[in-house]
């Protein structure tokens, strides 16, 4: 996050921006990315509208902004998967043209505390996926 922090501070006052932590809804599965009301309102279209997301290497992809959801739709699930996004990553987003951001990504680093962390989490899921579905199963017999 430090990083992040220095980005913002490198980017001044020149470009609105904001910072968001990856999550597994930003990365995996439903690939939305929320942004907060209070920052749509002021800088963002008031109605829906395709936003341009450009990476550090200045690579342009569209994606579609949802007012009503205060977020990003279609084409941001290619920007996630092109980029390798993993949970926990910080995205910086500096809007430098009406519907545009330049992105910097800070990735997070994983150490041995932090990844078995994750992985107890995964099998969480998992075992509690399994459950439901068995419970779906006996209960269909």
């Amino acid at each position: 996050m430090e990083e992040a922090k220095k980005i913002l501070a490198d980017l001044g006052s020149e470009f609105p921006s904001l910072t968001r932590t990856m999550t597994r809804s930003n990365v995996s599965k439903g690939f939305w990315m929320f942004f907060p009301r209070s920052f749509c309102k002021l800088h963002l279209p008031a109605n829906d509208a395709t936003i341009i997301l450009e990476d550090e290497a200045g690579k342009e992809y569209e994606t579609n902004f949802l007012v009503d959801r205060s977020g990003l739709s279609a084409g941001w699930r290619r920007f996630s998967l092109d980029h390798e996004l993993k949970e926990d990553d910080v995205l910086v987003f500096a809007l430098v043209k009406p519907c545009k951001f330049k992105v910097y990504i800070v990735r997070v680093v994983y150490t041995p505390e932090r990844y078995a962390a994750g992985s107890l989490l995964d099998l969480k899921d998992s075992i509690q996926k399994s459950s439901s579905r068995g419970r779906r199963a006996r209960t269909a017999q």
